[in-house]
C-alpha cells in the first residue's frame, strides 16, 4: 500500500483454513522469519496482527499457547495486535454458552495485556483505539487486544436464518440504522458535511467499484500468489530422484569435529560430557585407518549434517521440548558452564558469522578470506506441539534457503498437532500453491516403552501422502540422517520431510565416517551382505522389505545363523517411494525367492500397507507376507516382557529361531546383539 507521502507497506496475509485459530501461530512464525531476514532486532518493521471471532479467540487453545510464547525468547515477535471482530454470537452460541469470563478478551489478562473495549458503531473511537494500540505495540513490544464491540446484521453464511435461534437479538438488530447511516447524520448534525457531500462521496465509492467490477471482467487475474516470488525465485514444483551431491570434505569434517569437541578456555564443561566431547572429536580420524568399523551414530551424523549447512551459509532453526539437550540426552547442541550457567554453542563458533539483511550475510567472504558461517537457532520450547509446530511452519514458508526443523518429545505427541499437519503441512501446496522446507523429527520405535512411547504414528503420516506433496523417511544410519537433513535444502524443490527417528539406536554407532565424504541419500538400500560379495544371491529364498530399527535386530539374527537365505531390503524413504530403484533391487535376487514385509508395528499401523499397495500398484507384484504385531488398537503393549516376546516371534519369524545354545541363556542377549549389529 502506497500512501500520500510515497512510503510503501508491505500487506501479507497467511493462508487459512476453516479451522478457527489454527493459522494464528503460522502468522507469528512467519514473522519471526522475516524479522530475521531482515535483521530487524528491534522487531519494529514486521508486525503481526491477527483478527479473531470472539467465540474462536476464548474457545480455541492454541491462542492460549500463541499468548504463552510471545515473549520467549525463540518466539517473540515483539507484541502482536489482536483485532477481536465481537459479534456476541458464535454461529447459533450465545457468549454465556461460549465463556466463562465476562469478556472474550479475558484470556489477555494472563500475560498482562492491555484490552481495549470499543464500540463498533463509533468509527472515530475504533480509529483512536486502533492508533493506541499500535503505539503501545511498537513502544512497549508486547500484545495488546481491541476488542470491537459489534453485531452480525445477517445469519452465519447466505442460508442461516438467525432468528430460528436468537428471535430477540435479531428484532434488536434489525431496529439498528447501521454504522454509516449513523456516522453520516452525526457529521450532519454537527456540520462537518453538507448532504451535497454525501452524495458525492457516494457517488465517488460506486463509481470506484463499478470501475473495478469492470477491470475484473476485462482482465481477470488468477487471485493465487506466485509461490516462486523473491527468495523463492529457482524453486520449482515437481519432486524428482535426481541424486544431489550432499558429502562434504576432509576438511570441513575436521572443522566441525574441533568445534563439536571444544569449548573456550575458562568454560567449565559437566564432567559426564567430556566422553561425548572426546568422541565426536575423534571423527574427523575415523576411517582413515582403512577401517570399515561403524563408528558415526544418528545424533553425530544429525550435527554434523547441520554444522555443514552453517559452514555452507545455511542457517538452521530447531525447536522442540528440551531439543537443546535432547530427550534421550544425546544431542548436547546447546551445554552450560557446570558453575555459572552460562550457555554455549560450539557450531555457532566454527568461524565469524555473517549477518541477514547487512552487506556481510552468511556465505559472504571474511575478513580472513573464509566464508562466513551462518548461525543455528536452537530452542527449548513451551510445552506445546500445535502452536510450535504452526510458528515452526509459519516460519519455513518466509525461507527456503533455511532449514528448519520441530522436533517431538516422542513421536506420537505429535497427534497434538494434527490440525497443523492436516490442514496446512501435508495440504497447503494443493490448497494455496504454498511451498514448505518444514522438516519435524519424530522418535519412533518399540523398545518396550509402551503404548505412549513407541510409534509416531507412521500410517497416519502416509495416509497423507498423495500427489508428491511430502516426504516420509525412517532412516536407519547416522550417515543417511546426515545426506537427508542435507539433501532437504540442496535440492530445487521444497516439499515437507517427516522423519521416523530412533531412540534406542540414536548412540549406537550404524556408519562409517567415509560415508560422509561421498555420496548421497539412498531412498532403498540393497542388502550390504550381497552387495559386497560376502554372500550369494543365488541362495536368497525370501526377500524382506523393511523400514528402521528393525532391521539391525533381523541382520543380527541373520549373523547370527550366517545364512544366505534372506535378503533384507531397507526402505529407507517410504513416500514418495522409488519404484525403479525397488524393481532394480528385487530384479537382482531369484525370480521365486519370497517376498515379505516385516515391522515392528500392529499390522493395521506402521508402513506395511503403504508399501504393499505400492508394489502391487506400480511393480505389478503380489502382496508381500506380513511379519509383524497383530492389528491393535494401541499402538504396543504396557508389558516389557510381553514386547521382548512379541518382537522374539517377529525376528523367529522373518528370519529363523536363535541357535540353540543362546535360546536358554539370558533373554536380553538378542536385543544387545541387535543394537550392536553394523548396518554396512
Amino acid at each position: 500500500r502506497r500512501y500520500a507521502n510515497g512510503r510503501m507497506l508491505h500487506l501479507a496475509m497467511a493462508s487459512n483454513p476453516s479451522h478457527l485459530e489454527a493459522v494464528d501461530p503460522v502468522v507469528l512464525g512467519r514473522c519471526r522469519a522475516k524479522q530475521r531476514m531482515r535483521n530487524d532486532g528491534d522487531r519494529r518493521r514486521v508486525i503481526p496482527v491477527l483478527m479473531h471471532g470472539d467465540a474462536a479467540v476464548v474457545g480455541q487453545g492454541v491462542v492460549t499457547e500463541c499468548l504463552n510464547f510471545s515473549e520467549l525468547e525463540g518466539y517473540t515477535t515483539g507484541g502482536t495486535v489482536h483485532v477481536v471482530v465481537n459479534n456476541q454470537i458464535g454461529f447459533t452460541t450465545i457468549p454465556a454458552d461460549g465463556r466463562s469470563s465476562r469478556y472474550c478478551t479475558d484470556i489477555g489478562k494472563a500475560i498482562d495485556a492491555p484490552i481495549f473495549h470499543v464500540n463498533g458503531e463509533d468509527p472515530e473511537a475504533v480509529a483512536t483505539v486502533g492508533r493506541l494500540a499500535m503505539e503501545y505495540r511498537q513502544e512497549f513490544k508486547r500484545d495488546v487486544f481491541i476488542d470491537l464491540q459489534c453485531y452480525r446484521k445477517f445469519g452465519h453464511n447466505e442460508q442461516d436464518e438467525a432468528s430460528f435461534t436468537q428471535p430477540l437479538l435479531v428484532k434488536k438488530i434489525k431496529s439498528r440504522k447501521g454504522v454509516l447511516k449513523n456516522y453520516t447524520d452525526k457529521l450532519l448534525s454537527q456540520k462537518v458535511i453538507s448532504e451535497a457531500d454525501v452524495e458525492a462521496i457516494r457517488l465517488r465509492l460506486d463509481e470506484s467499484l463499478n470501475r473495478a467490477q469492470s477491470q475484473a471482467q476485462e482482465a481477470p487475474k488468477d487471485p493465487t500468489i506466485d509461490p516462486g516470488s523473491e527468495r523463492w525465485s529457482g524453486m520449482v514444483h515437481a519432486f524428482d530422484f535426481d541424486p544431489v551431491d550432499t558429502s562434504i570434505t576432509e576438511s570441513q569434517l575436521g572443522e566441525l569435529c574441533n568445534a563439536l569437541s571444544t569449548v573456550p578456555d575458562g568454560f567449565k564443561l559437566n564432567r559426564k560430557l567430556k566422553p561425548l566431547f572426546e568422541s565426536r572429536g575423534a571423527l574427523k580420524d575415523g576411517g582413515k585407518d582403512g577401517s570399515d568399523e561403524p563408528m558415526l551414530n544418528h545424533a553425530d551424523g544429525e550435527l554434523l549434517a547441520f554444522g555443514s549447512l552453517l559452514l555452507d551459509g545455511v542457517p538452521v532453526r530447531l525447536s522442540g521440548q528440551d531439543c537443546r539437550r535432547g530427550t534421550f540426552s544425546q544431542r548436547h547442541a546447546v551445554v552450560r558452564d557446570s558453575e555459572s550457567g552460562e550457555p554455549y554453542t560450539p557450531l555457532n563458533h566454527m568461524r565469524e558469522s555473517g549477518v541477514f539483511g547487512t552487506d556481510t550475510p552468511p556465505g559472504a567472504d571474511g575478513p580472513d578470506g573464509k566464508t562466513l558461517q551462518a548461525e543455528i537457532q536452537i530452542y527449548d520450547s513451551p510445552l506445546s506441539e500445535f502452536g510450535v509446530l504452526g510458528f515452526e511452519y509459519g516460519y519455513s514458508l518466509a525461507d527456503p534457503n533455511m532449514l528448519v526443523l520441530w522436533e517431538a518429545q516422542f513421536g506420537d505427541f505429535v497427534n497434538g498437532a494434527q490440525v497443523i499437519i492436516d490442514q496446512f503441512i501435508a495440504s497447503a501446496e494443493q490448497k494455496w500453491d504454498r511451498w514448505s522446507g518444514i522438516v519435524m523429527l519424530l522418535p519412533h520405535g518399540y523398545e518396550g516403552q509402551g503404548p505412549e512411547h513407541s510409534s509416531a504414528r507412521l500410517e497416519r503420516f502416509l495416509e497423507l501422502c498423495g500427489g508428491n506433496n511430502m516426504q516420509v523417511c525412517y532412516p536407519t544410519t547416522g550417515a543417511q540422517h546426515f545426506h537427508m537433513l542435507r539433501r532437504q535444502v540442496k535440492r530445487t524443490f521444497r516439499k515437507p520431510l517427516i522423519v521416523m527417528t530412533p531412540k534406542s539406536m540414536l548412540r549406537v554407532p550404524t556408519a562409517n565416517v567415509k560415508e560422509l565424504l561421498e555420496g548421497s541419500f539412498q531412498e532403498l538400500i540393497d542388502d550390504p551382505r550381497f552387495t559386497t560379495g560376502r554372500g550369494s544371491r543365488k541362495k536368497v529364498e525370501r526377500v524382506i522389505f523393511c523400514s528402521g530399527k528393525i532391521y539391525h535386530e533381523l541382520a543380527a539374527r541373520r549373523d547370527e545363523l550366517s545364512t544366505d537365505a534372506v535378503a533384507i531390503v531397507r526402505v529407507e524413504q517410504l513416500y514418495p517411494f522409488h519404484n525403479v530403484l525397488a524393481k532394480q533391487i528385487l530384479d537382482s535376487y531369484p525370480k521365486n525367492a519370497e517376498l515379505v514385509y516385516v515391522q515392528e508395528e500392529p499390522r493395521n499401523m506402521g508402513g506395511f500397507r503403504h508399501v504393499a499397495e505400492t508394489l502391487m500398484m506400480n511393480l505389478e507384484l503380489p502382496p508381500p507376507r506380513y511379519i509383524g504385531r497383530p492389528a491393535a488398537s494401541s499402538p504396543a503393549v504396557g508389558s516389557k516382557k510381553m514386547h521382548k516376546q512379541e518382537q522374539e516371534r517377529i525376528v523367529s519369524e522373518a528370519v529363523g529361531p536363535k541357535p540353540a545354545d543362546e535360546s536358554a541363556g539370558d533373554s536380553n542377549k538378542n536385543e544387545k546383539k541387535a543394537v550392536a549389529s553394523k548396518a554396512g
